[in-house]
């Protein structure tokens, strides 16, 4: 029963928590989308995905505009 339970939280994480989060990429489909794997974004950049490297993100350049 307890191992039910846990596949049943487990589901729930991988169905709800981790779609809004991001999604999982390689380091070289991040780079491939202008992004590098970090542990933190810098000031001038922002998350795109996650990484599947531990605990880093994949953080791509914030485009502003100028006017």
């Amino acid at each position: 029963m307890k191992t039910f339970h846990y596949l049943l939280h487990f589901l729930c994480y991988l169905t709800f928590i981790l779609q809004a989060t991001g999604t999982l990429v390689d380091p070289g489909r991040c780079s491939k989308s202008f992004g590098f794997c970090r542990r933190q974004c810098l000031k001038e950049e922002k998350q795109i995905d996650i990484c599947f490297s531990p605990s880093k993100i994949c953080c791509a350049e914030r485009f502003t505009e100028d006017s």
